[in-house]
């Protein structure tokens, strides 16, 4: 899946949905203009130690990296173009004489880091992990809570998206356009979400090659003969351990998940699929298969790739400049 908001209407609804704090007309009452005052600052303040890791440092997937993922957005890349965006959002409302304050992204962050999602690409790997939760996520991975935003005025919205609403999901009706100016001052298109948008590039980033390339080398690499033999195998291991089961992708409903704390059975099972991988070298067979599909497509996609890859660069030192000056 993309992490960027592709669609500028999407980016304006996010970003405003991540209010936290009044936005009221009129500059701020101490006088402290907001454009002086990055989000950088508060994001400096952010807990970063539940982000995912772009590259496992734990378990069978430790220090593996796919071709593929060079071009794939990390969390970490999401969260300097969010909060460079929320700046320059930040900024632009104050231009209009709106205060507004945008919490720092990075406070909810994913399980996985990118789409290759390596720790589970191959079903579990860290044997830490399983041991404390089975099949199911660590608690501090599945994000925190976020600050519902209070409500913002009819002209925050309008100049805010360049739409007279915002769209919360997609039943609801589309907004109209907002009025051309606010109190003689052209709305950009699109709203200040749209303008900063612009600003770092990030109209231009869309990753659905790079997701659909790497869904098919998962695909493709778990036909090929070395890994169907690695995968009979774990299965003949499991079965040694009493398990009966096909696949790692199957491993999970021998003892099905449940919410809260997992059983020991599941506990159990998770602690022998992952030994019986390590046992038949699975994940290493499988990872190296995978990464020779994701050499040739990368080779077959060189110039679309290095142009995302181009792209992705460009907004993120867009970025830097945004957040630090």
């Amino acid at each position: 899946m993309s992490r960027r908001r592709t669609a500028v209407l999407a980016a304006a609804t996010a970003a405003t949905a991540a209010l936290i704090t009044s936005c009221s007309s009129g500059h701020d009452a101490a006088g402290k203009d907001p454009k002086t005052a990055p989000i950088a600052n508060a994001a400096s303040n952010i807990d970063k130690s539940a982000w995912p890791k772009a590259i496992p440092n734990s378990g069978l997937a430790k220090d593996l990296s796919l071709p593929l993922q060079a071009y794939m957005q990390t969390y970490q890349d999401t969260v300097a173009l969010d909060n460079a965006e929320r700046n320059l959002e930040t900024s632009c409302m104050a231009d209009y004489g709106f205060t507004v304050t945008f919490p720092p992204a990075g406070q909810t962050p994913p399980p996985s880091a990118d789409d290759a999602n390596l720790p589970r690409r191959y079903g579990i790997t860290d044997r830490a992990t399983a041991a404390k939760y089975g099949y199911g996520l660590p608690e501090d991975s599945q994000g925190q809570k976020g600050t519902r935003m209070p409500a913002l005025t009819k002209e925050q919205v309008e100049v805010l998206t360049g739409r007279t609403s915002i769209r919360n999901n997609p039943t609801d009706p589309a907004p109209e356009p907002a009025p051309s100016t606010y109190q003689g001052k052209p709305i950009h298109k699109d709203g200040c979400a749209g303008w900063a948008a612009d600003q770092l590039g990030n109209r231009n980033l869309d990753f659905s090659l790079v997701s659909q390339l790497d869904g098919e080398s998962l695909t493709q690499s778990q036909k090929t003969p070395a890994v169907q033999e690695a995968i009979s195998a774990w299965s003949k291991c499991m079965n040694t351990k009493g398990y009966t089961v096909a696949t790692p992708y199957d491993a999970d409903k021998v003892v099905p998940h449940a919410d809260g704390a997992p059983s020991q059975d599941e506990i159990n099972v998770a602690l022998a699929d992952i030994d019986c991988k390590k046992s038949t070298t699975l994940v290493e067979i499988w990872f190296n298969e995978d990464s020779k599909i994701q050499d040739q497509q990368i080779k077959d996609h060189k110039s679309e790739l290095d142009a995302l890859g181009t792209r992705k660069t460009d907004a993120l030192a867009a970025a830097k400049k945004a957040l630090n000056g």
